[in-house]
């Protein structure tokens, strides 16, 4: 995605008084030569993307959703990483997929490639951006020598993991973005098609949590007290500490603690938010409100009130996050990001700002990288 252009940051029309540090500022176009990134995912998605980090998870997920449906003869115990950064060569923007996994095929050279898009929101785009992601794997398979010796691909499935709980009721196949005065084209265009699973319905459909997977789903997308916590019992026990899945879902608890409008004193024990173990993860959950609201979303609220809920949370956010800034990097820094957020045209980079306060060690570096997210 292009950086966004510049913005008015202050409600009056003119510039901030304090200027924040920018790595660069947001009209200046970048050189011919010059790599443009892609804006980095939202935490939900980043922490599903981590989850699926795991090769033990996503041996589980295959092994459900793939695994004798499509293929048979893939060896899913000698599953490896392949490379996620893919340079567009003719908008020289990289690319990044949230996960591709390789597994070897009936014992042969081939191998099969999994690419996996972690997906918070319903997208009609997404067959696109699927199809965008799958031809730059598939140019970048192109440099394997064996592939180039033998000028055969190995099949790419593409795998759309969607967390949000919202019903998907988006196209999942290139054809069903025709109109049907144009599906007589079919024979020329491309039906690419990607695998889609969504975790809330395959979490509702789950009466209980007995493996790494089901449990981290059960943890999500729990309705009660009662669910979460034999979900959580079940982390505790079956996945180790040093599991990249366990710290991903410690990442999607801070972040759900931040999107709930956590009170002061809970966001407070973030720096103690270390592993699952942690009572800070029970007690989250033990608030009456955070209860209240999982039920108001299994319901379905009415549009309006999701609407004023959604503006007195981000206005809770923005005062959280600069108590925290305030706390860890001074009033100074704290300015400086008030600022940010009082000008910033929408909220989507705010959870995220939320990391960057832990993740940074400087105000300076925090500001920097806060303004480059809320762009």
């Amino acid at each position: 995605m292009a950086a966004a252009g510049p913005r008015d940051r202050s409600p009056a029309g003119k510039p901030p008084e304090r200027e924040v540090p920018r790595d660069k500022p947001s009209d200046e176009a970048p050189p011919p030569n010059e790599v443009r990134r892609k804006a980095i995912h939202q935490p939900i998605d980043k922490s599903a993307k981590d989850f699926y980090g795991d090769k033990d998870m996503v041996d589980e997920f295959l092994r459900k959703h793939v695994f004798g449906r499509i293929v048979a003869d893939v060896e899913l115990a000698k599953l490896w990483k392949g490379p996620t950064e893919y340079i567009d060569s003719k908008s020289r923007t990289v690319r990044h997929a949230d996960m591709v996994w390789k597994a070897p095929f009936r014992d042969s050279w081939l191998y099969v490639v999994f690419l996996f898009e972690a997906q918070s929101t319903v997208d009609w785009l997404m067959p696109v951006r699927i199809l965008l992601e799958t031809a730059l794997v598939y140019e970048e398979l192109a440099k394997d020598p064996e592939v180039r010796k033998r000028r055969k691909l190995p099949p790419v499935l593409p795998i759309v993991v969607y967390v949000g709980t919202k019903p998907w009721d988006a196209p999942t196949r290139l054809e069903e973005m025709l109109t049907e005065e144009a599906k007589v084209f079919l024979p020329f265009a491309l039906g690419h098609e990607f695998l889609l699973v969504s975790e809330a319905e395959e979490a509702k459909a789950l009466t209980r949590a007995d493996t790494p997977r089901t449990a981290g789903l059960r943890l999500r997308y729990a309705r009660d007290r009662a669910e979460f916590g034999e979900a959580l019992a079940t982390l505790r026990e079956l996945l180790p500490e040093d599991s990249p899945a366990r710290q991903a879902l410690v990442e999607w608890v801070l972040s759900s603690m931040i999107e709930d409008g956590a009170k002061e004193e809970e966001m407070a024990k973030l720096q103690e938010l270390k592993d699952l173990a942690s009572p800070v993860v029970d007690t989250w959950w033990a608030a009456e409100r955070r209860e209240a609201r999982r039920k108001g979303l299994e319901e379905g609220r009415q549009e309006g009130r999701q609407e004023g809920e959604v503006r007195g949370q981000r206005l809770g956010q923005r005062a959280t996050l600069v108590r925290l800034a305030r706390r860890k990097f001074g009033s100074e820094t704290a300015e400086g990001l008030a600022a940010l957020l009082e000008g910033a045209a929408d909220l989507e980079g705010v959870a995220e700002v939320a990391d960057l306060i832990i993740d940074c060690g400087s105000g300076r570096d925090f500001l920097a990288q806060a303004a480059g997210a809320l762009a």
